[in-house]
């Protein structure tokens, strides 16, 4: 951090301080609510206030207050406050029947017309706040280190090119990525319509994370019910505006996130994300395990860095194994969507910020076919037949 930095850190703590928390009646800073303080080059300030009450009235009167306070600090140019809820619990209601949205192919968008998706029944789920969004799928792994968000990333660019109105939620609160990976890491996210907040739009892609909001370099020191809190909040609080997909990368494993996420979110269904080797497929075989159990669809499984190709010979070499995410889907029953090699643009596209599927070539193509296949998925799995793409 800069020395002007530090002291416009001091600043906005000192201002802070002035003003009282609700609930405890100590200054704000003194609470331990106020968290994740961030201060970009060019005077961006952000912040996250930690609430026990979600986004009441009360809540929504001191962040309001908070964005005043320090907007009024010589040196900084614009605040962004988000408010999360750490000890929210799931609302208690009935699921609602699921209702069949129609899906216009992705060059011809008739207004009004509903999008893509079917939201699943049978679980627990959120209020009804994301009406104009047509499918929400979880991009998931069930083991660290696989690719997932360079998956999630890529196919979500992918569907775009399609001609899709797509989002991406970046739900890995420990480990957000979607700013380097969307060269969006310098953009602050804006006020939306109705008190939301407005995500910032990359590659033809809405995007949202908590990496937008908080210090790249500083850990995210957050149990589980804050870190579940600011996921529902991205989820719930953001301006997606009509979209036909919602993608979610969320945190490797089965933790609090996910586990949140499938009960309280109306997810269509899930892709999970893995390697060839065994080390990874048993993962596999527990998160299929664990979506099953909470009644959440699988729309398949995608083998990353299924094999390297030279570049010279063309000679693929399968490092970590070949075949193994083919044998394990059909142990398990479920659909191979793709098998994506490990190929060096696909690292360079997620370092330099241009996702290697907004670029015309092989790996363009590898992408925008997995693409396809998870919009057929989307179709087949509620019995229709799939989309017509169409290129004009």
């Amino acid at each position: 951090m800069t020395d002007t930095n530090s002291a416009l850190r001091e600043a906005i703590l000192t201002a802070l301080s002035a003003l009282n928390d609700p609930e405890s009646g100590k200054p704000l800073p003194q609470t331990g609510r106020l968290q994740g303080l961030t201060i970009r080059d060019g005077g961006a300030v952000g912040f996250v206030i930690e609430t026990s009450d979600g986004a009441s009235e009360q809540s929504e009167t001191l962040r309001k207050e908070a964005e005043s306070i320090v907007s009024a600090i010589s040196g900084v140019s614009r605040v962004t406050a988000v408010l999360t809820a750490h000890n929210s619990a799931p609302p208690s209601q009935t699921a609602k029947p699921a209702t069949t949205r129609q899906h216009a192919t992705p060059a011809q968008k008739p207004a009004g017309q509903k999008p893509v998706g079917q939201k699943p029944t049978g679980k627990e789920q959120s209020q009804d706040t994301l009406p104009d969004i047509g499918a929400i799928v979880a991009i998931t792994s069930a083991k660290g280190g696989v690719g997932k968000s360079t998956i999630a990333a890529n196919l979500a660019v992918a569907c775009a090119e399609l001609g899709l109105r797509v989002g991406l939620l970046d739900a890995d609160v420990y480990g957000p990525s979607t700013p380097t990976m969307f060269g969006t890491a310098d953009r602050k996210p804006e006020p939306g319509k109705n008190k939301k907040i407005g995500p910032i739009e990359a590659h033809g892609v809405k995007t949202m994370s908590i990496g937008y909001l908080t210090d790249t370099n500083a850990p995210m020191v957050w149990r589980g019910p804050i870190a579940t809190g600011a996921m529902m909040q991205m989820f719930n609080d953001v301006d997606w505006g009509p979209l036909d997909l919602l993608l979610v990368d969320t945190p490797p494993g089965t933790g609090d996130i996910t586990l949140t996420m499938v009960q309280r979110a109306p997810l269509t269904g899930a892709v999970i994300v893995s390697t060839p080797q065994e080390v990874a497929l048993a993962d596999v075989r527990r998160g299929v395990a664990m979506f099953r159990k909470t009644q959440t669809p699988i729309l398949g499984l995608v083998e990353n860095m299924s094999w390297f190709e030279d570049p010279s010979s063309g000679a693929r070499s399968y490092i970590f194994g070949e075949g193994g995410a083919q044998k394990l889907a059909e142990t398990l029953d479920i659909p191979v969507l793709g098998e994506i090699p490990l190929q060096t643009d696909i690292r360079e596209g997620g370092d330099t910020g241009t996702p290697s599927s907004a670029r015309n070539g092989s790996t363009g193509v590898i992408f925008r076919a997995l693409a396809e296949k998870l919009i057929a998925r989307l179709e087949v799995s509620h019995g229709k037949e799939p989309p017509r793409i169409i290129f004009e």
